[in-house]
């Protein structure tokens, strides 16, 4: 969209009174498209008794857990604030309508006080009239698995039995309308995502991008009302299937490992006030998924010695939780989750192999707009040393509150 001076101003304006405004405000474009600014600023104050992986986002328990346990600290970030407008066009046809979304965080890097901002959504979507048949472009979040873990935690369950993330896409969905409710059928061609290549560093490119082919996903669900009033139960199976091409040497000879996953999401309205919600990967069946945030962030084993051996690592987890909204302004939530992964396939390198986590957390909103909440974390992860059948446990506790100001 193509925005004047005079919108881009209005933008600013709105962005400095949304800080003292809970109502969603608008500004319309030049070429007539509406866009409806939204987010939140939140500060996370978290205290871990051990090291995690990334403590303003706690995934799993560091490796240095082993050598130097109780290794604590504090984190204090204010890179969950989020920025998002909602895009809508005031130009629709009676066939077309379009929408999009463009959003970011500030998890892009940066330095403690500097941080930089990082897209999370950036698409546009076009629906046909009423046939229930639209097409994204962009980036959004993967197809598969298409629930987040209710955590205050910024890393949800990532690796730990909540998989998919975000990542640019071609999306085809059709909706269904079926007693209430719909049956969605979704497709996409999705960019693979890969790794830094292990064995040729001269080689330029990743090994997703090497690949001859993209990733495809898929996913078909139910969304029905049955016993809660404005509550709809969901059942979807999803999977995806792509590859990564290898460099095994710099003479060009390669070797192309699959990345694919088969998955199932649930969400179950008991009452009005409490919902549970789940997902897994079930059993074998998810291979050399650490860039869809799953198999502990661990894709595939690469012995240094002997390249030809290199594999994806199987894996399989999957998380649940309950939803609680007992009196108002008050919501609780509870759950646990687990990644593990196929044992014969790390033996010879070792590292991660099983990753489980318990949360509980609870949010009270002061105003409509403020809210104050409180999370525990523990996290136990467990370490093959290579070569051997033995396993040594790293566990760590984290204390998080968050302060969050929507608008």
């Amino acid at each position: 969209m193509n925005l004047t001076i005079n919108t881009t101003a209005k933008i600013i304006l709105v962005s400095a009174i949304a800080a003292f405004s809970a109502e969603p405000i608008s500004v319309t474009t030049k070429s007539g498209v509406t866009a409806t600014l939204y987010g939140f600023a939140s500060l996370n104050a978290a205290y871990e008794d051990s090291k995690s992986n990334n403590g303003n986002f706690a995934n799993f328990v560091a490796v240095s857990d082993l050598t130097n346990k109780n290794d604590g600290g504090w984190h204090l970030t204010p890179n969950l604030t989020r920025i998002g407008f909602n895009l809508s066009s005031g130009n629709d046809s009676t066939y077309f309508k379009a929408n999009g979304k463009v959003e970011v965080d500030f998890y892009g890097g940066g330095s403690g006080n500097a941080p930089n901002p990082r897209l999370r959504h950036g698409y546009g979507e076009i629906s046909f009239g009423k046939t229930g048949f639209s097409i994204l472009g962009g980036q959004t979040w993967d197809v598969i698995s298409p629930l987040v873990t209710p955590t205050l935690n910024a890393g949800v369950l990532n690796n730990s039995g909540d998989a998919g993330l975000r990542r640019a896409q071609l999306r085809l969905t059709e909706k269904i309308p079926v007693a209430g409710g719909s049956v969605d059928i979704a497709a996409a061609v999705v960019r693979t995502i890969g790794e830094n290549q292990p064995y040729n560093t001269t080689s330029a490119s990743e090994t997703g991008v090497d690949a001859d082919i993209p990733t495809f996903q898929g996913r078909i669900g139910i969304a029905i009302p049955l016993w809660v009033k404005d509550k709809k139960f969901g059942l979807g199976v999803s999977g995806h299937y792509g590859k990564e091409e290898i460099d095994l040497d710099a003479t060009g000879d390669t070797k192309n490992i699959p990345t694919w996953s088969a998955n199932v999401d649930l969400t179950l309205p008991i009452t009005g006030a409490i919902t549970i919600l789940g997902e897994g990967f079930i059993g074998d069946i998810g291979e050399n998924l650490d860039t869809y945030a799953a198999g502990i962030g661990r894709g595939f084993a690469a012995n240094a010695n002997d390249p030809e051996s290199v594999k994806s690592i199987e894996a399989y987890g999957g998380w649940i939780a309950l939803q609680a909204k007992l009196i108002q302004k008050l919501a609780i939530n509870v759950g646990s989750g687990i990644d593990k992964l196929n044992r014969d396939d790390i033996e010879k390198v070792g590292g991660r192999e099983q990753n489980i986590s318990v949360f509980a957390n609870a949010t009270y909103n002061l105003t409509e707009a403020f809210s104050l909440g409180f999370e525990y974390l523990h996290i136990q992860t467990d370490y093959l040393t290579a070569g051997t059948q033995k396993v040594k446990e790293a566990d760590l506790n984290r204390y998080q509150l968050s302060a969050t100001y929507g608008f």
